[in-house]
């Protein structure tokens, strides 16, 4: 169990040591992921911190924790995407989500419920990621993939996305009876896609700064990224 604890906190560390490492080459959209992988990192050695004290159950902050990384994928998927998907589209799902999530805490679950509202922020981002996966394609502007930081970035949040909604549909909802299955076997899912997830964005960030000081051509021509 404390290998799993040290996974979940170093993960998020990781990437923001490759943040800060890069930050002086991001833009505005990098920025904002930057400060959401420091938020990550505060709020698991917050969970730690509250595991330590007795207190076992950090569900009912899962529910707020939902509604801020949806924001922050949210936002950063209408920038980049902008021109080719009108922003009121993302927009609207922003406002239509974050509402359903106060409804989904204030009349329909307990906050002590693990959140119906997972599995739909995971669809809403695997739904985000492959647009931008097509833009990509349809503009053909990236001359080398695995030069460009946002294809692994982009990689990140479908690999961990994904992950996240087969983990709900199949484990949580087939195989709810067996709990001590479910508890063991999804400590470490959890702890593999979020290292993934994490390691990707820091990937993300480490490609950007080599590729600002000119030593890497990933991109035919400007993209604003």
């Amino acid at each position: 169990m404390l290998l799993i604890r040290l996974i979940h906190v170093l993960s998020p560390f990781i990437a923001v040591m490759a943040g800060i490492y890069s930050y002086k080459y991001f833009d505005k959209n990098l920025k904002i992921i930057f400060f959401y992988t420091v938020a990550g990192f505060f709020i698991e050695i917050l969970n730690w911190v509250l595991y330590k004290m007795g207190l076992k159950n950090n569900t009912p902050g899962l529910h707020f924790y939902i509604m801020f990384e949806f924001l922050v994928w949210a936002v950063f998927y209408m920038n980049i995407l902008k021109g080719f998907i009108n922003r009121r589209f993302i927009l609207t799902g922003i406002i239509l989500f974050e509402t359903y999530c106060i409804v989904n805490f204030l009349f329909i679950q307990n906050l002590n419920l693990y959140p119906f509202t997972r599995t739909i922020e995971d669809l809403l981002l695997i739904l985000l990621s492959i647009l931008l996966f097509t833009k990509i394609m349809v503009e053909a502007n990236i001359k080398y993939l695995k030069l460009s930081p946002l294809i692994w970035i982009n990689t990140a949040v479908l690999i961990y996305f994904a992950g996240n909604f087969f983990y709900n549909i199949v484990f949580v909802y087939m195989l709810i009876a067996d709990r001590i299955f479910l508890r063991t076997i999804g400590i470490y899912i959890f702890g593999l896609f979020n290292f993934l997830y994490y390691a990707g964005i820091a990937a993300g960030f480490v490609v950007q700064r080599i590729n600002s000081k000119g030593n890497l051509h990933a991109v035919k021509k400007n993209t604003g990224f």
